[in-house]
């Protein structure tokens, strides 16, 4: 049976849980002599055992440091808003879970809202993030970054792709077999990427590459992508 994790400080080998911790706690039931997991979100991952659990508080101490596996792939995931911005509120948890690295909200030609409207999101997202990385164990939460014009996007991978729709002929199947730490993809809004920007990404180091005949809507192509990545390069 898996060990319920939670995120709090460990310091002189106790931890303590207050606050939402502690309610996520109270919900899942712990009992004093339980074992729990805690993540300091410092790279570190312990075995504690409820030592007490007071009206307002949880007392732990630790038993081990659990060791971890480096992360190998890092993804950057530069993601066209939508026009309803609650589907990006959906997908925060799926790509926490496949291993999206950083998340770098685009505003494109065809994105019908405003920076003011994203960065009033990014709270929440973060917080989806964070809760996330309990249930599927990561180490560090999804890295939201500040929104930012499709024009002015600074890609860094070794690899730099676009999803496009229009595009047949390119898959990521070529790229079966090569190395690659640190991949960019950027997925296109409803209404997919207007051609001069296709033609901007390919200055900045993009392939354009097919995700199959269909037309797929935004959050299938999102986790689709991210999918074939891992495949391709962990």
């Amino acid at each position: 049976m898996a060990v319920p994790r939670f995120i709090g400080n460990v310091e002189n080998n106790k931890v303590v849980l207050e606050g939402e911790e502690f309610h996520h706690a109270k919900v899942k039931r712990i009992r004093e002599g339980e074992k729990i997991e805690i993540n300091d979100l410092k790279g570190n991952i312990y075995l504690v055992q409820v030592e007490k659990i007071e009206k307002k508080k949880l007392i732990g101490k630790v038993l081990e440091k659990i060791e971890q596996k480096e992360e190998k792939l890092i993804i950057n995931l530069y993601l066209c808003m939508p026009n309803h911005l609650s589907k990006v509120d959906d997908l925060i948890e799926p790509i926490s879970e496949l291993g999206v690295t950083t998340l770098i909200p685009v505003l494109s030609k065809y994105s019908a809202v405003k920076t003011g409207d994203i960065q009033r999101k990014i709270k929440k997202w973060e917080k989806i993030a964070l809760n996330s990385i309990k249930q599927c164990k990561r180490l560090f939460p999804l890295d939201i970054k500040e929104p930012v014009n499709i024009k002015d996007i600074k890609p860094k991978g070794e690899y730099r792709f676009v999803f496009y729709e229009k595009e047949k002929i390119n898959t990521l199947k070529s790229y079966l077999g090569k190395e690659g730490k640190v991949i960019d993809i950027l997925i296109g809004a409803e209404g997919g990427l207007a051609k001069e920007e296709i033609i901007n990404l390919k200055t900045k180091g993009f392939e354009a590459v097919s995700l199959g005949e269909n037309i797929l809507r935004m959050e299938t192509a999102v986790t689709t992508a991210v999918c074939q990545v891992k495949f391709v390069f962990s």
